[in-house]
């Protein structure tokens, strides 16, 4: 299978890219700079693309590579996001933009670049077509400071249910992978991330912030987890279209059905004992 997949400099991109590849499948994987491609170098059937999911140009130029090398492509994994916190009351507006440009517009803009592409191989006959979309657990329920990401999310799944239903009739599957908390970098760079904390009426929050951390990342998965799920969403012929990927994840699909007042007594809870979920 031919695989366009966004965002693999690190993390889960960057293990998923090694997972198809090692499978046999070839891997289009996108960067910003060419550096972060390096690691996946030593693959034959790996081909960097420089793009940036909010800039529309580099989406089509990167899609061009692909349409130009005359392989169908199979299936989209739009993997690339940014995770802002803070209170909503205090995020600056460059920042609530920025969640928003990365996470869904640029999610779109991929999937309307890319559907041409994936149309084109249904027509040849190609079967197993399909988008699959990294959402997260915080696109089921929403947790106190990260509500900006969540709401990315939230995004993500109901764009990920209305492609999926526009494009049925012509055979091509949408799936979203929701992983929960996942063992990666981003735990280290929410450390930095107090600015809309600091000198505000939230400022209580910081005491409590790398201890809440530090127990949400030692309860986070491993990024192989979430790797194995998407390259076996990838893989599947009509796999569940909801994935969600976690430790106790049928708690979250209860929790969700709870009366709303309950769900904010359970998370500030969670607060109080520094735990998210």
């Amino acid at each position: 299978m031919t695989i366009l997949l966004t965002g693999v400099s690190s993390g889960i991109g960057l293990a998923t890219a090694r997972l198809l590849l090692e499978a046999g499948h070839q891997v289009y994987g996108t960067v910003r700079k060419p550096a972060d491609a390096e690691q996946l170098a030593r693959y034959p059937a790996f081909s960097a693309l420089i793009m940036d999911v909010t800039h529309r140009a580099s989406i089509k130029a990167a899609l061009q590579v692909i349409a130009d090398a005359g392989q169908p492509l199979h299936v989209v994994v739009n993997n690339s996001g940014i995770a802002v916190s803070g209170p909503l009351e205090t995020i600056a507006e460059p920042d609530y933009r920025r969640q928003f440009e990365v996470n869904v517009f640029g999610t779109l803009a991929v999937c309307q670049e890319a559907l041409p592409l994936l149309h084109a191989a249904r027509a040849a006959g190609e079967e197993n077509v399909k988008i699959v979309n990294v959402s997260s657990v915080s696109g089921y329920v929403t947790a106190p400071f990260t509500s900006l990401y969540s709401s990315s999310k939230f995004a993500v799944e109901a764009i990920t249910d209305g492609l999926r239903r526009e494009l049925d009739p012509f055979g091509i599957d949408v799936v979203s992978v929701a992983p929960g908390p996942v063992k990666t970098p981003i735990w280290d760079k929410a450390k930095g991330q107090t600015k809309a904390f600091e000198g505000t009426r939230y400022e209580y929050i910081l005491e409590k912030l790398d201890p809440y951390l530090e127990s949400t990342a030692r309860s986070a998965i491993p990024v192989a987890t979430v790797a194995r799920k998407i390259k076996e969403v990838v893989e599947a012929h009509r796999p569940r279209p909801d994935q969600l990927v976690m430790n106790k994840g049928w708690m979250v699909r209860i929790a969700r059905q709870l009366p709303k007042r309950l769900q904010d007594k359970l998370f500030l809870k969670n607060i109080e004992a520094n735990r998210r979920y």
